[in-house]
């Protein structure tokens, strides 16, 4: 049996973990804006050291605060509940970099609808992406996909690949037009 990943001793433990992955997220966009801390402090209308010091030890910062800070570096939120098969933790959160890659790999869609236009115009898979999957499915998906084609296989050659993934391209278009939105 494998020991729980640090993060499940207490909650504190694991909002620390996500509250810090957060502020380097933030960091990283500072870096890229060429923005100090100062000039982070003063668009907040806090002072220097009080934004060093939430930096260094966010503690309970509130949802709020979490907006307030993204925003104003031009940025947003998204709070995002998953599945990824580690239960008990023994793994810990997945960063946000990972998300991040995902959804750029993805074609930055805005919506499932989005991401099965971009399957139907083929620009990265020939695959059907049903309504009902979880987000973690459909990446692990992707993944499979493009394991497949650099390894000059077919869909059908993925191992437990669902049937629907294996869709004929005039099926898929005919799916996609009978199920959306009026």
């Amino acid at each position: 049996m494998k020991k729980s990943h640090w993060t499940e001793r207490s909650i504190k433990d694991y909002r620390f973990r996500i509250v810090a992955d957060f502020f380097a997220q933030l960091e990283k966009k500072m870096e890229l804006l060429t923005m100090t801390q100062n000039k982070f402090a003063k668009k907040l209308k806090l002072t220097k050291g009080r934004v060093s010091q939430i930096f260094n030890d966010p503690g309970n910062i509130t949802l709020d605060n979490i907006v307030k800070f993204a925003r104003t570096l031009g940025m947003k939120i998204s709070l995002v509940a998953y599945e990824d098969g580690d239960p008990k933790n023994e793994r810990g959160p997945i960063d946000s970099e990972i998300f991040q890659i995902c959804w750029e790999k993805l074609g930055k869609p805005r919506d499932f609808w989005v991401m099965q236009e971009i399957a139907a115009s083929n620009r990265f898979f020939d695959a059907k992406v049903t309504f009902g999957r979880r987000a973690s499915d459909v990446y692990k998906m992707f993944d499979e996909v493009k394991m497949s084609r650099e390894k000059k296989g077919t869909l059908s050659d993925i191992p437990g690949c669902p049937s629907f993934v294996t869709t004929e391209k005039s099926a898929w278009n005919e799916t996609v037009e009978d199920n959306k939105p009026s």
